[in-house]
């Protein structure tokens, strides 16, 4: 372990704390490096931390079987993990893996609930924050019921749009491709539907396939598409 870059967690706590606990926050604060692959934390885990991405990109799930992986949502830059943990029992029901090279800034749950004790506004912050997350994870839900396959693959597709964004020298290309197989999960569909939609898109001249990567040319029609 080793003493973080501050910067990110420097802004939160400057935003929502009094100097006193931003002062206790930052020296409480450590930091991990995860390779590409590794497992953060499992469900079923323990929780004595709380996370958040300093640099790099993870994918939080759950396994609702053996070989059933539910994605749950995707971290990056400055994004909290963990929270799902906080409740009676204190224990994990989702795991976070790192999908490139990720460092993770490392806080212990009794100094961040002491945080919440303390600094309303930072409690109102997370409150706030769960509550986004919450009603986004309901959403899905009910498009999953209504929206059809190719739909719901374009749905994939855009949250992988807001979840890592566009190369900053290519703004058509995805800074980073989600795999096939969470597009898959996150449209609740099979691997082969998946590829099937992925053409179609294309066909339509929404997407394009380059290798493992996506391209998206045309962002506006692929909201639209969703939407019909």
């Amino acid at each position: 372990m080793r003493q973080p870059d501050i910067k990110q967690l420097d802004q939160l706590f400057r935003t929502y704390c009094t100097k006193k606990w931003r002062s206790v926050a930052v020296e409480n604060t450590t930091t991990l490096a995860f390779k590409k692959g590794e497992t953060i934390f499992k469900e079923g885990q323990r929780m004595d931390n709380m996370y958040m991405v300093d640099k790099g990109r993870v994918k939080v799930y759950t396994n609702y079987s053996k070989d059933v992986e539910v994605v749950i949502r995707f971290a990056t830059d400055g994004q909290t993990l963990g929270h799902r943990g906080l409740g009676a029992d204190h224990v994990f029901p989702v795991t976070a893996e790192a999908l490139s090279e990720t460092t993770v800034n490392i806080l212990p749950l009794s100094v961040f609930e002491d945080l919440l004790r303390n600094n309303n506004e930072f409690c109102y912050y997370f409150m706030l924050f769960i509550s986004e997350e919450l009603r986004r994870s309901e959403q899905r839900k009910k498009n999953l019921l209504k929206m059809s396959v190719l739909q719901r693959v374009a749905e994939a597709v855009k949250v992988n749009v807001e979840s890592f964004g566009f190369d900053k020298n290519d703004s058509t290309l995805l800074s980073y491709t989600i795999s096939r197989k969470d597009i898959s999960s996150l449209a609740n569909t099979t691997y082969e539907s998946t590829v099937r939609s992925l053409s179609d898109l294309q066909s339509e001249k929404i997407l394009q396939i380059e290798g493992k990567k996506l391209r998206v040319l045309n962002l506006e029609k692929l909201c639209q598409f969703i939407a019909c």
